[in-house]
């Protein structure tokens, strides 16, 4: 586990009791722990010849091609070779270059944009889309699961709330990525892998602390806890009037 600090949250944000994360109830099951994984980047192994005309607009293939022309670049790493403390910022430089967003959420400082497109030139990345998980984490999320003896698991979408439960042997064969707005459920239903509608993080709930501490000492994911005052809009940015914002009209 790559664990970050709890980003600061703020005031109109920290208010909305209606969206916080936790607790979280779902199949009848409350869970009151949740781990925000934030999607690594994509890194392709061999270089493009040309970035701007090569790159994809979104990665597509099999789970096996993906895994072996792209490896993961981490938010940390972003944040220390761009200078960008806060990896709040980086999501608005995300929902900048997604024009589905709403203008609100399309703002960012200049100079934040600047870094940003940098160290996304340099490193020739590409962003995990929205609303999924990155392929590059299935694989790695569902080996941790049968360490800790999770034989079976549910995986499902938001139209399809009457899951069946399948061995998870056969998820990590399958070449198929998670659909968009998954969701995986463990047997004892005490781990939800939950994806939100537009968000570039995954939540991963849990009824157990100790339990959800385990699967992370499995894995190399990143992202923070949340608490209970943390919501899903933990992402809002406050700018000051004196801030230079560059908004998805003038770029």
């Amino acid at each position: 586990m790559k664990k970050i600090q709890h980003p600061y949250q703020i005031s109109s944000s920290d208010k909305r009791d209606d969206i916080r994360i936790l607790p979280f109830v779902k199949n009848g099951v409350e869970y009151n722990y949740c781990f925000v994984l934030l999607n690594p980047f994509y890194k392709r192994k061999q270089r493009f010849n040309n970035f701007q005309k090569e790159k994809p607009n979104w990665i597509e293939g099999s789970k096996s091609e993906i895994l072996n022309d792209y490896d993961k670049y981490y938010w940390t790493d972003f944040i220390n070779q761009s200078g960008i403390s806060d990896i709040k910022e980086i999501f608005h430089c995300l929902y900048v270059s997604d024009h589905n967003y709403i203008e609100r959420f399309q703002k960012v400082k200049k100079q934040v944009w600047e870094a940003f497109k940098k160290i996304i030139n340099e490193n020739q990345l590409i962003s995990s889309s929205d609303s999924h998980i990155s392929i590059l984490l299935i694989n790695e999320i569902l080996a941790a699961l049968i360490k800790m003896g999770y034989d079976s698991l549910a995986l499902y979408d938001i139209f399809d709330e009457n899951f069946e439960f399948t061995k998870t042997s056969k998820l990590i064969e399958s070449e198929i990525e998670f659909p968009s707005e998954f969701r995986l459920l463990t047997n004892d239903r005490k781990l939800l892998f939950y994806q939100e509608y537009e968000h570039y993080e995954t939540f991963i709930y849990s009824t157990d602390l100790k339990l959800l501490e385990y699967f992370l000492e499995l894995t190399e994911v990143e992202g923070f806890f949340a608490n209970h005052r943390t919501t899903l809009l933990w992402s809002e940015i406050e700018y000051e009037e004196n801030d230079k914002i560059l908004s998805i009209k003038e770029d």
